[in-house]
Formats: structure tokens, C-alpha cells, sequence
């Protein structure tokens, strides 16, 4: 098994174990003590303290990240949150139709990660020229490439001006 292959397994399994509340929380029950202990302690300040922590886990994955310093360098955590993908794939499902929203979500997160990685701007055109299984019509557009939106600059911006509520 590659390493690859490997930590999807693991991936996989963490999240199984996961999808269970109550087992989750049987098996853990040391920390769900210790956080409502902390609830428990000063529920006016308990969601302040939730949102540092999560502050502060943004700063340590976009440290493994490595994202240089840039304008979009703050969506990472709103990709690392799922927002960025939801809402794309919200978008996809209202411009583009319900069929493969998903698939196009998640091409423009992961172009939009590689973009803020490589501090570039990249298209989001693809097309099947580079996928040997495909044998005809290789120069049509990808089922996941969006039509509505040419490059990870352009889905950044988009995604600004929603979260901002610029426009």
C-alpha cells in the first residue's frame, strides 16, 4: 500500500470513528470533561475562548501550509473550515445547475489552495487533454472546470465579496 493510499485509510478511519456523536464522546470523554469543565466555569466567555483556539489552530495549518504572505492569504481558514468549498458549491448548484457542483467546488478549492501556495494566479479552464483514459472529445471542458468563473483570482474575489458583503 503507498504512503498515499495510506493516509486515506487513516483519513477514512478517523473520520468513521468519528461520525458516531456518542461514541466520539465516550471515547473522549476525558476532553469533553475538561471543555465543559471550562464551559461550565465561565459560559459568557467559553465561545470567545473556542474561537481563540481555533484562531490559534489556523496560525499552526497555515504554518504546515506554508502560505506566503499575499492579499487572499485569510481565506485558508475558510477553506480549512469547509466555508470556501460550501459556498462554491452553492454557487456552482445556482449558475451552473445541481449536476456535478460538487466536483466543481472542489476543483476550485484546490486550485484556489495551489494558488495562494504558489502566490499565482491560476485558470480554472480544464479540459481532458492530459488524461489518457479519455479517448475522444478531449478538448472539451472538464465536467469540473466551472464555466462561470475564470480563474482562482476572480473565485477569491467572489468569495470576498459574499463573506464581506460587498456586493
Amino acid at each position: 500500500m503507498s504512503k498515499f493510499e495510506n493516509d486515506v485509510k487513516t483519513i477514512i478511519e478517523i473520520i468513521a470513528e468519528g461520525v458516531v456523536k456518542e461514541r466520539l464522546v465516550e471515547e473522549n470523554a476525558d476532553v469533553v470533561l475538561k471543555i465543559k469543565s471550562i464551559y461550565e466555569d465561565d459560559k459568557k466567555a467559553f465561545f470567545r475562548k473556542v474561537h481563540s483556539a481555533q484562531f490559534e489552530l489556523n496560525q499552526i495549518i497555515e504554518s504546515v501550509v506554508n502560505i506566503p504572505n499575499q492579499k487572499n492569504m485569510y481565506i485558508l481558514e475558510h477553506i480549512t473550515s469547509g466555508l470556501y468549498e460550501h459556498f462554491y458549491e452553492k454557487l456552482m448548484e445556482k449558475f451552473e445547475g445541481s449536476a456535478f457542483c460538487t466536483d466543481k467546488s472542489k476543483f476550485i478549492t484546490r486550485q484556489s489552495l495551489k494558488a495562494l501556495q504558489e502566490n499565482k494566479n491560476l485558470s480554472l479552464y480544464e479540459d481532458y487533454m492530459k488524461y489518457d483514459q479519455i479517448k475522444e472529445n478531449k478538448e472539451e471542458q472538464a465536467y469540473w472546470s466551472p464555466r462561470a468563473i475564470k480563474d482562482t483570482d476572480e473565485a477569491m474575489e467572489l468569495f470576498w465579496d459574499w463573506y464581506l458583503l460587498r456586493k
